[in-house]
């Protein structure tokens, strides 16, 4: 965590960074309760004071925090598209899996990213990032409508409805319901596979 004693100790520009990698750590370590202006300010040895700089208030702070999850998330779906060319029944599985990696390596940022405590409230940049993943499977969807591997359905609904089944099979994996540790890192992505292989197989019929 950043260790400096004043503001001062940062370039131009550097401020509103080590913030939110305060903010971040402090969130992963203690969960969103622990994260305030004055206590982020704290983390990154600067004046509590400092923050408002950057971030009207507390809200102002967890929004900017939610959307570096976002710009991370997208990133990693973002690879997948760009790796995986064998279809979009494969794209598709392959996404949940992602998916569900990013929501049980970084619980308490999916947390804060999902839990309803963060509104855009007139950011385009967050709305955008928040809606992405719904372009992607909305994508996914109208190239399997395309080639006829899905149904001929709307591709926002059946994105929807993919969305859906992978969010909560994170939630519930995350919540240790499944029986299945954070810290396994093979039977989250076999789980994951065999229920979207039920998800497309009902999208195909």
């Amino acid at each position: 965590m950043a260790n400096h004693t004043s503001s001062g100790s940062y370039h131009h520009g550097d401020l509103k960074n080590a913030l939110l990698q305060a903010g971040e750590q402090l969130l992963a370590e203690k969960g969103i309760t622990a994260v305030s202006l004055r206590d982020v300010a704290r983390a990154a040895g600067v004046s509590h004071t400092a923050p408002y700089r950057h971030f009207r208030n507390k809200a102002a702070l967890l929004r900017a925090l939610a959307l570096t999850g976002f710009v991370r998330l997208n990133g990693e779906l973002a690879e997948v598209h760009v790796r995986e060319k064998l279809g979009p029944e494969r794209q598709l599985a392959e996404t949940a899996v992602g998916y569900v990696r990013f929501a049980m390596t970084n619980p308490e940022m999916f947390r804060l990213m999902f839990g309803g405590m963060v509104t855009a409230d007139g950011d385009a940049e967050y709305l955008a990032a928040s809606q992405a993943i719904l372009a992607w499977l909305d994508e996914i969807m109208r190239a399997g409508i395309a080639v006829g591997v899905f149904r001929d359905r709307d591709a926002g609904e059946l994105a929807q409805v993919a969305w859906t089944s992978m969010h909560g099979l994170a939630t519930l994996l995350m919540s240790g319901a499944m029986g299945i540790s954070v810290a396994d890192r093979e039977q989250p992505g076999k789980l994951v596979r065999v229920v979207m292989q039920h998800i497309i197989y009902g999208l195909s019929r």
